[in-house]
């Protein structure tokens, strides 16, 4: 097997979409989503997201002047040293522990797009969860902004479970909760839709759309309902209650279907695949 061959690599990743709101039309939003990012490193920021356990992005690199920001983020336990039990003397004591160690580190690569405002990560089965990522990103970067200013942290999802929903035998019920985007690649209505949002500084949007009791929505005809669903993709969430194809009604949850991406790449190369997929993804990049 030659050397080139055994350096190729391939990997999923999944993504948040990190936006900064209200956007001024003279702010220089990559700037704003870099310092961000830079930020959340430096100032050594650590965030409880489950129990013991605590997240910080412990190292830090950057690609082409900021176009990608990628490192590790670190998870650990954050023990107490009361109530300790001594096996051999059967007491239970205080001990001292060292501050600057704590057990259990498990880490995971992520690659941070600011052009696009896409936190992306490497999906590993290492007790890391997408939740746990979700929470750190969700506590710690508020902390960051002016107080003016408003963070989302939403995932993305896949389209299979937006066009499930669309093409459903039956739609009784339909929950969609967006905020409008940056400026993502969309069709005509929904940026429109997106755009009234934007412009009347609506900062977030929740609709519940209910059938009669003998009858479906018809989605297809309804241009907002079904550009809400779609802008939820990247920009929020949907909750929905339909027939299957089994002729059972069922309720779907869009959050429990995260977007995972294929990267192919190679070894030390890939931040730079990521950065070229995020932005064919989302910018025409």
């Amino acid at each position: 097997m030659s050397e080139d061959r055994v350096k190729k690599r391939s990997f999923n990743m999944s993504m948040f979409n990190i936006k900064i709101s209200p956007k001024e039309s003279d702010e220089d939003f990559t700037e704003l989503y870099t310092n961000l990012i830079k930020r959340l490193h430096s100032e050594n920021i650590a965030k409880n997201t489950r129990g013991e356990k605590w997240m910080e992005m412990r190292t830090q690199f950057s690609y082409d002047n900021d176009k990608v920001l990628y490192g590790m983020l670190t998870y650990y336990t954050m023990l107490d040293g009361t109530d300790w039990y001594n096996k051999r003397t059967k007491m239970i004591q205080t001990v001292e522990l060292d501050e600057d160690l704590y057990p259990n580190a498990k880490e995971i690569g992520y690659y941070f797009i600011p052009e696009a405002h896409r936190f992306c990560f490497i999906n590993k089965t290492n007790g890391i969860a997408m939740s746990q990522i979700e929470i750190f990103l969700q506590e710690a970067l508020p902390e960051l902004v002016e107080d003016d200013k408003v963070v989302f942290v939403t995932q993305e999802l896949t389209s299979d479970v937006i066009e499930r929903i669309i093409n459903a035998p039956k739609l009784f019920r339909l929950e969609v909760g967006i905020s409008y985007s940056n400026n993502d690649l969309s069709d005509e209505f929904e940026e429109l839709f997106d755009n009234d949002l934007r412009d009347s500084h609506v900062q977030d949007l929740n609709m519940i759309a209910k059938s009669f009791k003998a009858d479906s929505i018809d989605i297809e005809n309804s241009k907002i309902l079904k550009a809400a669903l779609k802008l939820s993709q990247s920009n929020g969430y949907a909750e929905a209650t339909i027939q299957n194809e089994e002729g059972k009604n069922e309720n779907v949850a869009t959050v429990d279907y995260p977007r995972k991406e294929l990267v192919f790449s190679s070894e030390g190369n890939e931040h730079k695949d990521v950065f070229a997929k995020v932005m064919r993804l989302f910018r025409n990049g």
